[in-house]
């Protein structure tokens, strides 16, 4: 059954960019507060501060105390939306808003994830949905053994991508070059051939998340992506933050070896497929 919002909600939205240095600071504070769960929208919050930037900044905060935040999202209109929801009775106005940018995927918190198809309308369909788990890790890990993506690389790392895109039935497209140029791939090699690979991805001042983990299929179960993902980990506390990765549940294989490496659960997320009529 659908859930009925109360006509009166605690909600008073907010859209566009910063305008104060005040608000500026609260949203600064209360995403850091959270800051496992905000990784994407503190990266990406800078990208909305313009009239006619691609990003846009919706937030809504309690209409009775107007400094109380309740919810954030950042929204690239017809992409992606990264919503970070605590209360029921304000997402429906927030939501109202995301839904004019047309975001086809969203992401969220497993709270966000629960509360989204009651927020749906006859013109908003919600065409799959995957719980994921969120994971980190803030120590060095032993056996690390990897290096960073060079250009000769790249005939590998297209082959790795076409199989990659198969394997999870995405159509990513990456731009090797600039991704070598920032540092952003780490792989493992044996004998000379590349067999592992990991990527590096949204980065805080905390936070470095990692992402797209593959052994090409022949040297799998052999732990050689273990030692990519560690060699990559200890780069990331080199820099002094931690390491932070976002998992499917369903995918065991994967949640295993994360575990097995060390990686803890600090909680759970939620990503949605949108359709509009």
């Amino acid at each position: 059954m659908q859930k009925r919002w109360p006509k009166d909600t605690v909600g008073s939205i907010r859209t566009g960019p910063l305008t104060t240095q005040k608000e500026a600071r609260l949203i600064a504070q209360w995403l850091d507060s959270r800051f496992e769960h905000s990784i994407a929208i503190t990266a990406f919050l800078p990208q909305t501060q313009g009239i006619e930037a691609p990003w846009q900044l919706l937030r809504s905060y309690d209409s009775k105390q107007q400094d109380r935040l309740l919810e954030v999202a950042v929204v690239c209109a017809g992409g992606t939306c990264f919503w970070l929801p605590e209360q029921s009775d304000s997402a429906r106005l927030l939501g109202s808003e995301m839904f004019k940018l047309q975001p086809r995927r969203i992401v969220t918190t497993s709270f966000g994830g629960e509360i989204l198809p009651s927020m749906l309308t006859d013109q908003v369909n919600l065409l799959q949905g995957y719980e994921q788990s969120v994971m980190v890790r803030e120590f060095h890990l032993p056996q690390a053994e990897g290096r960073m993506a060079t250009r000769s690389d790249i005939p590998r790392l297209i082959e790795y991508q076409h199989l990659y895109n198969q394997e999870r039935s995405v159509a990513e497209t990456p731009d090797w070059e600039l991704l070598i140029q920032q540092a952003k791939v780490a792989v493992h090699e044996l004998e000379g051939q590349i067999v592992s690979i990991v990527r590096f991805g949204i980065e805080t001042s905390r936070l470095v998340n990692l992402g797209g983990t593959y052994t090409f299929p022949g040297y799998r179960r052999q732990g050689y992506a273990a030692r990519v993902l560690a060699f990559a980990v200890n780069q990331i506390i080199d820099r002094g933050r931690m390491a932070h990765l976002i998992v499917d549940r369903d995918n065991h294989s994967a949640v295993a070896l994360y575990r097995q490496i060390g990686f803890k659960s600090i909680g759970s997320s939620y990503v949605g497929y949108l359709a509009y009529s």
